[in-house]
């Protein structure tokens, strides 16, 4: 991704969890922005251990934002992150490219956001896919949302939920 990541944070699955349903841990890696890449980033690692509900893949997370991010904030990211990584595996069900979480709401660093749009690669032939020996492992870039959005992606489609965002020119890192 961008090398060494400049913060990894640990947690761990908490014992009132039953460990064969649940990851045994999730790191939530973290590559502030620089004067190169004006874009902070986190990814999870430890979601693919274990198998969801209902599906054959697996998966990790990605979540960006624009800018230098405060301590404060990308501590709440990250706490956020392991608690929507922990998501799937409490619903018995799956997470998977164009699903949307809705109603989550608060997503630190997006204010006007209510709902997650969980987006494959932004780029042709970007990183969306790990293959491995035990499963397929999906990238999910957790787009935040508005409410507003999510309806219209409801009433319509993922397409014209899409097509809107690039109409307005609704960054998917820009903090709204």
């Amino acid at each position: 991704m961008f090398g060494e990541p400049d913060k990894s944070i640990r947690y761990d699955n908490p014992p009132t969890y039953d460990e064969s349903r649940f990851p045994s841990f999730i790191d939530v890696m973290v590559w502030p922005a620089d004067s190169e890449v004006h874009v902070t980033t986190f990814a999870t690692i430890g979601m693919s251990e274990k198998a969801m509900h209902g599906s054959e893949h697996r998966v990790e997370i990605h979540y960006s934002i624009e800018g230098t991010l405060s301590e404060e904030l990308t501590n709440q990211i990250t706490i956020f992150l392991a608690n929507v990584s922990l998501y799937p595996y409490i619903n018995n069900t799956y997470f998977d490219w164009w699903h949307i979480l809705p109603n989550i709401n608060k997503v630190p660093g997006f204010p006007s956001a209510a709902c997650l749009l969980l987006h494959p690669s932004f780029v042709e032939n970007g990183w969306d896919l790990i293959c491995t020996e035990e499963a397929h492992v999906k990238i999910l870039n957790l787009v935040p949302i508005t409410s507003e959005e999510f309806e219209l992606s409801k009433k319509t489609s993922i397409e014209a939920l899409l097509e809107f965002m690039v109409n307005e020119e609704v960054s998917f890192f820009q903090p709204r």
